[in-house]
């Protein structure tokens, strides 16, 4: 794969979404980064007319090998990319896009949970157990906010119902900011430490 012209550096783990992808385009139109089985069926076929490679199991660990040698993390590529242009935007935030107000409180509450956003961006599974609560009427633009904050659609969730559901992993798998809209997830919740 390395010194294959149309394969270098095409492989790669998403280490937000924990899947394998495919970076770079590889000759056939394709949508999304994800590998799937069609992806997977271009690949063995490449392998078998280019190289005479014909054994799944070893292709398969070998595209497995080389994704995991070249992973990457496309929130924290993103964070790394910015670069600061010296104007204060925290406090005014929520004022701007919810009108709320630009008290000290807001301010702070806004600025701890930007902060625990970028932590576990840059350190999976660190401790944050804060919760940014948005009050206000239906239709007052919090879950757009929301995703707007995620910067991309699929680093966004609003997919979280129940906190006991077995799925809760697989949601919160491959995103980074996750709303709790309209806090349904709790209303089922047993105790605050399931919250």
């Amino acid at each position: 794969f390395q010194n294959d012209p149309l394969l270098s550096g095409a492989i790669a783990k998403n280490l937000l979404t924990e899947r394998v992808d495919i970076v770079k385009p590889i000759g056939y139109h394709r949508i999304g980064t994800a590998i799937t089985d069609t992806d997977m069926n271009y690949l063995l076929l490449y392998l078998e007319e280019t190289y005479g490679l014909t054994s799944e199991k070893k292709i398969t660990a070998a595209i497995g090998i080389v994704a995991n040698e070249n992973g990457y993390h496309p929130v924290r590529d993103y964070l790394n990319g910015l670069s600061w242009d010296g104007q204060e935007r925290i406090r005014y935030c929520l004022r701007h896009f919810l009108g709320a107000d630009t008290d000290q409180y807001t301010y702070e509450a806004l600025r701890l949970f930007l902060l625990g956003a970028i932590h576990r961006a840059f350190c999976p599974g660190c401790k944050f157990e804060v919760m940014l609560c948005l009050v206000g009427g239906q239709g007052a633009g919090k879950s757009t906010f929301f995703r707007l904050l995620a910067v991309k659609d699929e680093w966004f969730s609003d997919d979280l119902r129940k906190l006991d559901d077995d799925n809760v992993y697989r949601k919160l798998q491959g995103h980074w900011i996750i709303e709790m809209s309209e806090m349904i997830a709790t209303a089922n919740a047993k105790s605050i430490e399931e919250i």
